[in-house]
C-alpha cells in the first residue's frame, strides 16, 4: 500500500530497480541520468530522488562516484535486503518463488479470516474487492487496489506474524503485476484477478472456509500458469 504505510522514496527506489532488473534500462556499470532527468521522469523532487539512491546505494544496487555520477554496480544483484531478493536480477524467478510462498500462506490466511474477523473488517474486504475490480473493468492500473485486497485479508487473520510479512507480500504482488505486464500476461493476470477475488470475497462473505481457502488457492496457482511459472524448478 504505497500510499500511508511505504515512503515516496522507497516506491522510488522500487521504480529505479525495476528500470534496473526488468526493463533493463540500465545495465551494469553504467551511469544513471542526473538527479533533475531522474525526478522529471519520475515526477517527484530531487530530494525524493536522493532518498531513494540511497536506499538503492545501500542495497549495492547502486554506487557513487564522486565527480562522475551515479552507476549501477557491476553486480547489483548482491545486496543485503532482509530476504536476500528483493533485487534478484531474474525477476520471473522471483515471482515463481513469491507464488510459492503465497500459496502456502494465503489459502490459511482466508481460513483464520473466516473464522476470526469481524463483520467490520468482511465488509471492509468486500470493499476492496469492488474497488480493485472497477479499476480492472475501467482500464486503469489496480496495482494498489490489489495489494489492498491481500492486505485486509492478511489484517483480518489477527495474526501478528502475518501482518509484520505484509510489506513483504505487498511488493510480491507489486511485482507480480509489473512483470506480467513485460512478459506481456498482463490481461491474463487482471482477468484472474477480477474474477478470483470476486470469488474469493464472496465465499469469506458467507464465512465458508473451505471454498475461501480454495479460491485463493485457485487465484495464485492461476497467477503462476499464467505467467508460466510452473515450469521453473532448478535453483
Amino acid at each position: 500500500m504505497a500510499n500511508g504505510f511505504t515512503p515516496v522514496s522507497q516506491i522510488i527506489a522500487n521504480q529505479i530497480s525495476d528500470m534496473i532488473f526488468l526493463q533493463k534500462k540500465y545495465k551494469p556499470n553504467e551511469k544513471l541520468p542526473n538527479e533533475n532527468k531522474l525526478a522529471e521522469e519520475l515526477g517527484v523532487s530531487r530530494t525524493t530522488i536522493r532518498e531513494a539512491v540511497k536506499t538503492l546505494v545501500a542495497n549495492g544496487v547502486l554506487t557513487i562516484e564522486r565527480g562522475r555520477g551515479t552507476f549501477v554496480t557491476s553486480n547489483p544483484g548482491a545486496q543485503n535486503d532482509p530476504f536476500g531478493i528483493s533485487y534478484l536480477e531474474d525477476k520471473k524467478k522471483l515471482v515463481h518463488n513469491w507464488f510459492e510462498m503465497r500459496l502456502v500462506l494465503e489459502p490459511a490466511n482466508v481460513r483464520f479470516v473466516v473464522e476470526r474477523a469481524s463483520d467490520e473488517e468482511i465488509k471492509y474486504i468486500v470493499t476492496c474487492e469492488r474497488k480493485a475490480a472497477e479499476l480492472i473493468l475501467a482500464g486503469k492500473p489496480y496495482a494498489e487496489a490489489d495489494q489492498d485486497f491481500h492486505a485486509a485479508i492478511a489484517k483480518a487473520t489477527h495474526n501478528s506474524v502475518i501482518e509484520l510479512m505484509l510489506p513483504a507480500i505487498e511488493a510480491s504482488i507489486k511485482d507480480a503485476i509489473n512483470t506480467a505486464v513485460y512478459v506481456g500476461t498482463h490481461n491474463l493476470s487482471s482477468e484472474n484477478a477480477l474474477t478470483n477475488h470476486r470469488a474469493i470475497a464472496n465465499f469469506i462473505e458467507q464465512r465458508d472456509a473451505d471454498g475461501a481457502a480454495l479460491a485463493m488457492y485457485y487465484h495464485i496457482k492461476r497467477g503462476m500458469t499464467d505467467m508460466g511459472c510452473e515450469y521453473i524448478t532448478k535453483p
